[in-house]
């Protein structure tokens, strides 16, 4: 069952820079999907037109069934759906752990306090920060506003997540706690899609491969530790062969 479908999707830029060429891909519920390839390759662009952070420019793309490319679409209602977890966190210094993470279900998906907090304290526990409900963002490393962020974005109940290379802005030693969390995730049966650069994960957790350069999708493999092993595109070879030998 698809959840996310892109067709013949082109993407422009007002300057003309060609962004995304000719995208086809089908993601299915359940799917943990990473898309890896160098800077500058459209990776970040492809994942935020998910959730409409981007629009498209030629083609269709389907989320839940919902068609992007269509104005009456409601986009507020599609987000509602599609959590996103970005590079730099996007907290509200202002607020609580705890006011940050109910913030959303109290004002769109209408829940009480009561439930959102007892909620809360649930996913503060799945990303082990059980005892950071009353700390404030600038009290945090980046590792753990990066666990709070995913909790935040679990707290809505979406049915896919995107995650925009979530570790990329983090010291080293808390990279880890961040991916154990979306490993965590990815086990649950969660639809994620990946931007990143940790070969790790996206070798021993996503269940799918998408390589891109320039704008376009040059490899899409089901069987990743093949894909790691001898990638079928020259660009593909020569990307993980810098990797591997870094």
């Amino acid at each position: 069952m698809s959840m996310i479908e892109f067709k013949h999707v082109e993407k422009y830029y007002p300057n003309k820079f060609h962004a995304l060429k000719d995208i086809n891909l089908t993601i299915d519920k359940g799917e943990v999907v990473t898309i890896i390839g160098p800077s500058g390759s459209g990776k970040s662009t492809l994942l935020r037109t998910i959730n409409g952070l981007e629009s498209i420019s030629q083609g269709q793309l389907l989320v839940n069934n919902m068609d992007l490319a269509d104005k009456h679409t409601d986009i507020n209602r599609l987000r509602k759906d599609v959590g996103m977890v970005f590079q730099h966190f996007n907290l509200y210094a202002n607020k609580s752990v705890m006011d940050n993470i109910t913030l959303g279900p109290r004002l769109v998906l209408k829940t009480s306090r009561e439930e959102a907090e007892a909620e809360a304290h649930e996913l503060l526990k799945t990303v082990g920060l059980a005892d950071k409900a009353d700390s404030y963002p600038s009290m945090l490393s980046g590792g753990q506003k990066q666990r709070i962020a995913i909790a935040r974005s679990l707290a809505m109940h979406p049915k896919a997540i995107l995650f925009d290379e979530p570790t990329s802005a983090l010291d080293p030693e808390t990279i880890g706690d961040v991916l154990a969390v979306m490993q965590q995730i990815a086990t649950q049966g969660m639809t994620m899609v990946v931007v990143t650069h940790e070969m790790g994960f996206a070798r021993h957790v996503g269940d799918r491969i998408v390589f891109m350069a320039d704008g376009q999708i040059l490899e899409d493999s089901r069987d990743v530790n093949g894909f790691f092993d001898n990638p079928q595109e020259p660009r593909a070879k020569e990307f993980i062969s810098k990797i591997i030998n870094h």
